[in-house]
């Protein structure tokens, strides 16, 4: 029995090994919830960053949990990449040019909304929460909405890099 199911039978309380449907199962769901505690860490962070920023200080909390979400985001990542489960594959030219054109749009919301949110939290909430006094120039406008293009742009050739022609 290997460390990691020695680990798996503990956690889920068992005592010999499960067979490969009870495990695959059993990591869809661990899978599920290490995703939900993943949001929930990232909010309890950004409620964390909201407090301290009204109560000018930093406590333990945010930089621990910011640390804590961007160690197990980026594991996860390496995993997942070392395994190529991150790629698609594209079966023919149609398809492939059909993923492309998905890839824009959600890549372009994206950039859109992280340029949005940016430039509202950073420009109208902090200031608001830290000081009681919002000072938005234009510059700092234009910087966030740039700040989201290239946001948008990087995701978006990232993610046509994982498209795999097969054709």
């Amino acid at each position: 029995m290997t460390v990691k199911n020695k680990i798996l039978n503990r956690f889920v309380g068992v005592v010999d090994d499960r067979d490969e449907y009870q495990r695959s199962e059993i990591y869809k769901e661990l899978a599920f919830s290490g995703i939900l505690l993943w949001y929930l860490t990232m909010i309890l962070m950004f409620i964390s960053l909201i407090i301290d920023t009204i109560q000018h200080t930093l406590s333990f909390a945010t930089p621990a949990l910011f640390i804590i979400n961007m160690a197990y985001a980026m594991m996860t990542v390496i995993k997942i990449r070392r395994k190529h489960l991150d790629e698609t594959d594209c079966a023919s030219e149609e398809e492939y040019e059909e993923k492309k054109k998905q890839l824009k749009k959600t890549s372009t919301l994206a950039g859109a909304q992280w340029g949005l949110f940016m430039l509202i939290f950073m420009e109208y909430v902090s200031p608001y929460l830290s000081t009681g006094e919002i000072d938005v120039s234009w510059w700092n406008v234009i910087i966030w909405i740039g700040g989201g293009v290239f946001f948008g742009m990087s995701l978006y050739l990232f993610s046509k890099s994982k498209l795999q022609k097969h054709f």
